[in-house]
């Protein structure tokens, strides 16, 4: 009888080794093809990181800048003309390359399917890198073009374009290769990305007609912002609407088929206000309002979509709720700073004082950070910390985060334009002495300087909650459910 028992024992302890071995078997199975058909979205997570990377380093360059406009003899190894080019390209290299990862990112989740070439996603990613790098540090060093906004050398921005243009290709093969998954967000970022080829390609050539060359440098300085990545980051904000229940699928939809028409066309002919002052005939300057005034309409659609969402009081872990944030950080920039404002400046008459005034700056901080740069922080830290549930403690930094970043926005924003309508009302108006204006309204400066300090602030806490994020996810870059972070 115990003869009997042990050996009924052995054979079911064999049978549960045997079971245990197959499930275990299955399981690293499902990873394995978990991983493979997510390896588009794990390399995102380094255009991702190293956006966030550049953006904390953007922080003690524009601090540095501030206090060099308003303190000239401020030592400094970087002359203060380069140091606004450093600042520049900065401003311009880690939105794009935050784009990069959130196009691979969504583009793969919306279909379903992985990348065509993880190699060429690769190649990109190391050609923008060390092209950004090599356009920082040459303007770091004094070498430079003297080509106003894109101040590189062309080498540079050639590399930035090859990168573009390897990245719409592969786009553009991805979504071939999944013709029945296709959606309309998939579609709509691929066309952000190819727009930011066509738009980046013109400037490589050297133009002796200064109106030519004026024109194409506001292809990149107004229409990669109002429209490219316009497009791309409108498919991050259709996927995180639908996925935290914010909007119905339909209704994202809709808008983002109207965003994508209006930010095409309200792009292209609302660059028209700048096009009057380098030499174009004077209809430009009606075209420039009529569409200035057209961008505002998907803006308003997406903030009624927002209210309505969160009228809702659909529940929302900490991962989302700081994501969503960012998001309406960004929508209240875009309503106010870059479309009321910028409509505004774009009417003729006012647009005769304020052109090429601090008026000028305060609405570039306000429309280029206020509402890419929030864009593109919540698309990175959603890639970054996707799949993972942040602690109570790690929530409230990363609103304390952004509230100083918001701080330091509205703080910069706020003196920038003052010191513009000061300076409108001495100089043009009252015609005063340009040196003496720029005496009268260094107060203003100085508080902008102060802004700056807010904002980088912000600026680490945000970036050190985002970097964080990242390295508790950093093995394989897999969906990480159910960690906290």
């Amino acid at each position: 009888m115990k003869l009997n028992q042990t050996a009924l024992g052995f054979i079911l302890s064999r049978l549960s080794k045997r079971k245990k071995g197959n499930q275990d078997n299955q399981n690293t199975s499902e990873k394995e093809n978990f991983r493979k058909q997510f390896q588009g979205q794990t390399l995102s997570r380094r255009y991702s990181l190293l956006a966030c990377i550049l953006f904390m380093i953007q922080g003690f360059v524009a601090i540095l800048g501030a206090a060099a406009l308003v303190i000239p003899d401020l030592p400094s190894p970087v002359p203060y003309e380069y140091g606004r080019s450093v600042h520049l390209g900065l401003a311009t290299c880690w939105p794009l390359i935050g784009t990069m990862g959130m196009i691979y990112f969504y583009t793969v989740e919306a279909l379903n399917a992985d990348l065509y070439s993880l190699k060429l996603a690769r190649y990109q990613f190391w050609i923008v890198s060390l092209s950004t790098a090599g356009l920082l540090g040459t303007l770091a060093l004094r070498i430079g073009n003297g080509r106003e906004f894109l101040d590189g050398l062309p080498m540079f921005y050639a590399g930035i374009s090859v990168a573009i243009l390897l990245g719409a290709y592969n786009l553009i093969q991805t979504l071939r290769k999944n013709k029945q998954r296709l959606t309309p967000s998939s579609a709509i970022m691929t066309g952000g990305m190819i727009f930011l080829c066509l738009l980046l390609l013109p400037n490589l050539l050297n133009y002796t007609n200064p109106v030519a060359d004026e024109a194409v440098k506001y292809w990149v300085v107004h229409l990669w912002e109002e429209m490219a990545f316009e497009l791309i980051t409108s498919g991050f904000i259709v996927s995180f609407f639908i996925d935290s229940g914010l909007a119905e699928k339909k209704d994202m939809e809709r808008w983002l088929y109207l965003e994508a028409i209006l930010a095409v066309s309200g792009g292209l002919f609302g660059t028209g206000h700048h096009y009057y002052w380098i030499g174009f005939p004077a209809i430009w300057l009606l075209i420039g309002v009529v569409f200035s005034v057209m961008q505002l309409i998907p803006v308003g659609m997406l903030a009624h979509l927002t209210y309505k969402g969160l009228k809702k009081h659909r529940p929302m872990d900490r991962t989302k709720k700081l994501t969503l944030w960012m998001i309406l950080s960004s929508l209240f920039y875009h309503l106010a700073g870059a479309s009321m404002l910028g409509m505004t400046m774009a009417i003729p008459w006012i647009n005769l004082y304020s052109h090429g005034t601090y008026i000028t700056s305060g609405h570039a901080h306000l429309a280029l950070f206020g509402v890419m740069g929030f864009l593109v922080l919540a698309g990175s830290f959603a890639i970054l910390s996707h799949g993972t549930v942040l602690s109570r403690k790690s929530y409230q930094w990363g609103i304390v985060g952004v509230l100083f970043l918001n701080a330091g926005v509205m703080t910069m924003g706020s003196a920038l334009l003052a010191a513009g309508f000061l300076q409108v009302y001495l100089w043009r108006v009252l015609e005063m002495d340009f040196i003496q204006v720029i005496r009268l309204i260094q107060p203003y400066l100085f508080t902008r300087m102060a802004g700056g300090v807010f904002y980088t602030v912000g600026n680490l806490l945000l970036g050190w909650r985002i970097i964080k994020a990242w390295w508790r996810t950093r093995e394989d870059g897999r969906d990480p459910r159910g960690s906290g972070v």
